[in-house]
């Protein structure tokens, strides 16, 4: 009878394979803990940077787009075809006007503005911002509008060197000029009003969301009922006006506003000065900086970060004739 034997020889384990103790674990969570919180702080800190950098790419790409704006309306104010006879008016047109006479009227006075007051110095502007300026610009279209594509209820400007024709698009027979061969129909253009002013809010249903934008009323269908948000975390605008007393098209001197229909006249430059903000608050930050607006120095405070915003525009129709 043969006997098995179970016994089996274990080798000994290696002190290098043993596993962690207690102290060893405790360490490495901790170690771990203080790795993970480190990166947590960068990756926080990171995306906070995000935030305020998309923050302030917005405010300088509104900022840039609401002096552009308003240059490129500056230019072109005064625009209207051919005709270029303006005389300065015996009394102040009002910008708001929608009758086809005080439209007329108006015409000579391509730029006009209005000091920063209480309360809106216009009618037609809606949420108004206070002691912020306003500024209204005339001219025509830059489009030639076809006979076929009047609006009836549109205000149109038909012009030559020596005449002109304006009216709503109702009577199409109404724009009987021709060009100098005496046979080629005039070219007919939309007349455009626009007037820019800083309102308390971009979307302003209900209670608004208080976003102080540099807002745009603007002549559509014979009324100034059209008001387009054109550049958020716009606060204030201030505006100085450089008049040309000599006649040759250059300003001579610079003024807060003109101080009678003759100096409005005489406006070649309009010097803009704008204040954006940011869209939103930045945690932490007390805005304690006064900001120099053309002849006017704002202290805002709060917790939003902001930026100036200046351009010189030449009225170049305005300009330009003086020239010749």
């Amino acid at each position: 009878m043969h006997t098995i034997s179970n016994n089996i020889d274990y080798a000994p384990t290696p002190a290098g394979c043993a596993g962690f103790s207690l102290i060893e674990l405790m360490i490495a969570m901790t170690l771990g803990l203080l790795l993970m919180a480190g990166i947590g702080s960068i990756v926080a800190n990171s995306s906070t940077s995000h935030r305020e950098l998309d923050k302030t790419s917005r405010q300088l790409e509104n900022g840039r787009y609401a002096v552009q704006a308003l240059r490129d309306d500056v230019r072109h104010a005064g625009f209207f075809g051919e005709f270029h006879y303006l005389i300065v008016p015996t009394a102040t047109p009002s910008p708001c006007a929608t009758a086809v006479a005080d439209i007329l009227t108006g015409m000579d006075l391509p730029v006009q503005g209005y000091a920063g007051a209480a309360s809106a110095p216009l009618t037609c502007l809606s949420n108004y911002v206070a002691n912020t300026d306003v500024l209204a610009i005339r001219r025509a279209s830059t489009a030639v509008t076809p006979v076929a594509s009047l609006v009836a209820t549109d205000i149109y400007l038909q012009t030559r060197s020596d005449r002109l024709v304006l009216d709503t698009g109702a009577d199409a027979t109404l724009f009987d000029l021709t060009q100098r061969d005496g046979v080629t129909a005039a070219d007919i253009r939309k007349y455009i009003v626009h007037i820019y002013y800083i309102r308390s809010c971009s979307d302003c249903s209900g209670g608004g969301d208080g976003i102080p934008t540099l807002a745009r009323v603007e002549l559509n269908n014979g009324n100034l009922n059209t008001i387009a948000p054109l550049a958020e975390g716009i606060e204030n605008l201030q505006l100085r006006y450089g008049l040309d007393d000599s006649g040759n098209g250059t300003p001579d001197r610079y003024v807060a506003l003109p101080a009678d229909l003759t100096e409005w006249s005489n406006v070649v430059t309009v010097d803009a000065s704008i204040l954006a903000r940011n869209v939103e608050t930045t945690q932490g930050y007390t805005d304690t900086k006064s900001y120099i607006l053309g002849d006017v120095t704002d202290t805002p405070g709060g917790n939003f970060k902001r930026h100036v915003f200046t351009n010189l525009a030449r009225v170049v129709n305005t300009s330009g004739r003086r020239e010749e």
